[in-house]
């Protein structure tokens, strides 16, 4: 999987930039082309405490190419411009190959875990 993942930093008007991102952005990445699964975080904070980020939107695609291909076709390029109307010097731009993984069902790594006494090797 491929994603294009957009930070947005907190909005100076939270309310207006949440009208406008539904309305004026959103249906166009939704309309993109080769769209897999899109997620969207609203950031509370870090260990640090708070973020300069406000929201998280991720776009999921199956191959770097699909999502190249997404982001230039009519719906890509007019969600282009949408996020620079909307949002311009507020959001950040991210490209990632993404793994997905399920976690081990005991939930300990593999190096940690006490073998079993008849997988044990004896010295005798």
């Amino acid at each position: 999987m491929y994603k294009l993942t957009i930070l947005f930093r907190t909005p100076p008007d939270i309310a207006k930039f949440e009208d406008d991102w539904a309305l004026k952005f959103v249906p166009f990445v939704e309309a993109m082309p080769g769209v897999q699964r899109i997620e969207v975080s609203h950031i509370d904070g870090g260990p640090a405490g708070p973020s300069e980020f406000y929201k998280m939107h991720e776009v999921y695609f199956e191959t770097r190419e699909a999502m190249d291909k997404a982001m230039n076709s009519e719906k890509g390029t007019r969600a282009g411009f949408a996020l620079q109307a909307i949002a311009k010097g507020l959001f950040t731009l991210l490209f990632a190959h993404t793994l997905e993984d399920a976690p081990r069902p005991t939930g300990t790594p593999p190096e940690t875990q006490t073998p079993n006494s008849k997988d044990r090797i004896s010295n005798s």
